[in-house]
């Protein structure tokens, strides 16, 4: 497997085809804020949400997933409130 990391820091759409989701880290702008962000299966927030994942305060979070999230649509990162970046670890899919 060939993941790429990418870096946002605003809602966008990572992959626009099927892909295998690795991990993901959270990092909340500011030592007293909770930082959150949703992750949704296709390439806009009108798509399935898969899951929200929250930070605790000041805290950066790392979720890795394992065995990889299949992300059958897509995915779209939606940067919630309090949120300086978010690293994905991905991989596109050329058959599923």
């Amino acid at each position: 497997m060939s993941y790429n990391w990418t870096r946002l820091t605003t809602d966008q759409v990572v992959s626009k085809v099927a892909c295998n989701l690795g991990a993901v880290i959270v990092t909340p702008n500011g030592d007293s804020k909770n930082g959150n962000i949703v992750l949704y299966d296709g390439e806009s927030t009108s798509d399935l949400p898969i899951i929200t994942i929250r930070t605790g305060t000041g805290v950066t979070k790392t979720v890795r997933f394992t065995p990889p999230l299949l992300c059958r649509r897509g995915l779209y990162v939606d940067l919630g409130s309090h949120v300086d970046e978010c690293l994905v670890q991905w991989e596109p899919l050329t058959s599923h």
